[in-house]
C-alpha cells in the first residue's frame, strides 16, 4: 500500500485547504459513514471528479475552485462556506499565486483552444516572455530572468513522446508587438503537426486579455482567463463553456492557417 504523503498545512493556504478536505475524509472512512470506506476514489465519484483531482486537493498542489470546494462541503458535511470562503481568498491572491492551479494543470493537459491578446505563454520566446515581463512590472526586475527561464521551462511539454495539441487564435496586434524571434518562432510552430496558429485581422473584433481551454486525457475541462495582474482558473462546467463559446467566436472571425501564415510573414518583412 503506497505511503500517504505528510501534508504540512502550515505551508500555505492550498496546504490548509487539502488537509481539511483530507481530515473529514479520513474521520468518515473511520466511521464508515452511509457504509462506505470513503476512498480518495469513493469522494472523487461522490463529486463527479477523478481520483487524481482529489489527491491533488488533498496534497495541496492544485487547490479546487469554488464548484468543487462547494461540493466537497456538501458531499464531507463540513460547515457552508468554509472551504469557498477560503478559495475566494486564494482567487484574490497575487499573479504568481493566481496562476499556481493553472500551471499545475497546464502539464497535464491533452489539448488547449487558447484566444488571446499576446502570443500565448507555451509559444514565446525568451527575449519576447522578457519584454511582457518588464511592461507588466512582473516582480523585481533583478529577477526577470529567472522569471523567463521558469516561463521556459514549462514548455518541456511539446518534448513529451505524446504532445499536447494547441488551436491558437492570437489578435493581430501581438504581430506588430513581436520581436523578430518571436515571429520565427510563430512560424515554425505552425510547422508543427498539433499546432494550429489563426490570426485575428484588424477589424474582426478585440481579444481581451487571454483565455484558454485545457482539456485532459479522461476528457475533463477546464479555463483559465488571465488580464493585467488578475486571473482565475476553473473547472466549473458552466464557465469551461462559456469560455470555449468565446474561443470559438474567435476562431470563426480569424483567418485560416494559411492566411494567418501570410500575414505572419508580413510581419517578419515588416521588422527586418
Amino acid at each position: 500500500m503506497p505511503r500517504v504523503r505528510e501534508v504540512d498545512p502550515g505551508e500555505g493556504l492550498e496546504q490548509y485547504i487539502g488537509n481539511v478536505v483530507r481530515d473529514a475524509r479520513v474521520d468518515k472512512a473511520r466511521a464508515k459513514a452511509e457504509g462506505h470506506e470513503w476512498s480518495q476514489s469513493y469522494l472523487a465519484r461522490r463529486v463527479f471528479v477523478s481520483q487524481t483531482r482529489i489527491s491533488e486537493v488533498e496534497t495541496g498542489d492544485v487547490p479546487p475552485d469554488r464548484d468543487l470546494a462547494g461540493k466537497l462541503e456538501s458531499t464531507l458535511e463540513l460547515p457552508t462556506g468554509s472551504l469557498t470562503n477560503l478559495v475566494r481568498i486564494l482567487e484574490q491572491a497575487t499573479v504568481r499565486d493566481y496562476a499556481k492551479p493553472y500551471l499545475s494543470r497546464q502539464e497535464k493537459a491533452h489539448m488547449f483552444h487558447v484566444a488571446s491578446f499576446v502570443v500565448p505563454g507555451l509559444l514565446q520566446t525568451p527575449d519576447y516572455a522578457r519584454e511582457l515581463m518588464l511592461a507588466g512590472q512582473a516582480g523585481d526586475p533583478r529577477d526577470i530572468d529567472s522569471y523567463v527561464d521558469q516561463h521556459m521551462a514549462r514548455q518541456k511539454i511539446w518534448g513529451r513522446e505524446d504532445p499536447p495539441w494547441m488551436s491558437a487564435v492570437i489578435d493581430e496586434t501581438a504581430l506588430h508587438r513581436s520581436t523578430m524571434a518571436q515571429l520565427e518562432r510563430l512560424l515554425a510552430v505552425q510547422e508543427m503537426p498539433n499546432i494550429t496558429i489563426q490570426v485575428l485581422p484588424f477589424g474582426a473584433g478585440y481579444i481581451m486579455g487571454t483565455h484558454m481551454v485545457l482539456t485532459f486525457p479522461d476528457g475533463a475541462r477546464g479555463a483559465y482567463t488571465e488580464g493585467f495582474s488578475t486571473g482565475n482558473y476553473s473547472e466549473d462546467v458552466d464557465t469551461v463553456l462559456r469560455f470555449q463559446k468565446v474561443y470559438d467566436r474567435f476562431a470563426a472571425s480569424a483567418l485560416t492557417a494559411e492566411a494567418s501564415t501570410d500575414r505572419i510573414n508580413e510581419a517578419v518583412k515588416r521588422s527586418k
